[in-house]
């Protein structure tokens, strides 16, 4: 919308008057005075600078035309808006556009803009506006490769083709990790066992199949007494090694007689304990 710093009605009255005539420089009168306000109005509809002033550039070119119906100075300053406003909404690609190049941009688009708008209009005569003109970019130098240099190269890739290719080293894995070894848990000395008083221990067999293991007691579970179990190692293929499994009796092993429990192992594997409890 307008702001409320308007220009005073008389200019508006002149700026009328100057595009009803089709004088000389009417047109760039009118971007002195209201550009600037105009090219913020578009660029809060259109959300970028540039793109708000081509729009409004497009905007003031049609005043240029002989057919323009201009109106009252009453209503002039809101006219401008909705051409405005009208131009934003054209799509970009029929909208034309101002080439400029290099760091001039910004002063070609807006400070600039209007030596194009009112060439042979306000300046000297004969004097053809600014253009900006692209310098191209300098082209490298051309390589030249002499013929000894040719074939030095493809000596080089000659030698590099006959010579066998590096043999890659073997990842060596360290001892006592190789194959995908298994852990079989043999528990069957631990079931039923009983327990009188003082504590009983009972073997856990473990055997490493399809490999090399290494295995450790990872947790231990008890149901009626306390179960206790510990240890680690490394096995080697079909080698088997025994676990210590201590059942220490208490008092609700005494009063439910009997009790349980299991140790876990790693890589995997589980033993089951199971016991009886009774008084000397």
């Amino acid at each position: 919308m307008p702001s409320n710093a308007a220009p005073p009605l008389n200019e508006d009255f002149r700026l009328v008057e100057g595009l009803r005539g089709q004088r000389p420089g009417a047109v760039g009168h009118v971007y002195n005075v209201y550009g600037p306000e105009l090219v913020e109005y578009a660029e809060g509809l259109l959300g970028e600078h540039a793109r708000a002033v081509e729009a409004v550039r497009s905007a003031l070119l049609a005043l240029r035309g002989k057919g323009v119906d201009v109106p009252d100075a009453g209503t002039f300053r809101d006219w401008l808006y909705e051409l405005v406003r009208d131009e934003c909404r054209v799509p970009v690609r029929g909208r034309r556009r101002v080439v400029v190049i290099g760091a001039a941009a910004a002063v070609v688009l807006v400070g600039g803009i209007f030596a194009v708008l009112e060439s042979g209009g306000g300046g000297k005569p004969g004097t053809a506006p600014p253009v900006a003109v692209a310098t191209p970019e300098p082209s490298l130098p051309s390589v030249t490769v002499s013929p000894a240099q040719k074939d030095e190269q493809k000596k080089r890739d000659e030698k590099k083709h006959d010579e066998p290719a590096a043999a890659k080293p073997k990842k060596h894995r360290p001892a006592g990790k190789a194959g995908p070894g298994r852990l079989a848990v043999g528990d069957g000395g631990c079931h039923g066992i009983g327990v009188a008083g003082l504590p009983r221990s009972c073997p856990v067999r473990l055997t490493a199949v399809g490999g090399t293991v290494h295995w450790a007691v990872t947790s231990v579970r008890s149901r009626g007494g306390r179960v206790s179990a510990s240890g680690g190692g490394t096995l080697s293929a079909g080698r088997s090694t025994t676990v210590n499994v201590v059942v220490r009796p208490t008092v609700l092993c005494y009063v439910g007689g009997g009790g349980g429990g299991s140790v876990s192992f790693s890589p995997g594997g589980t033993a089951t304990v199971s016991y009886t409890c009774w008084r000397r």
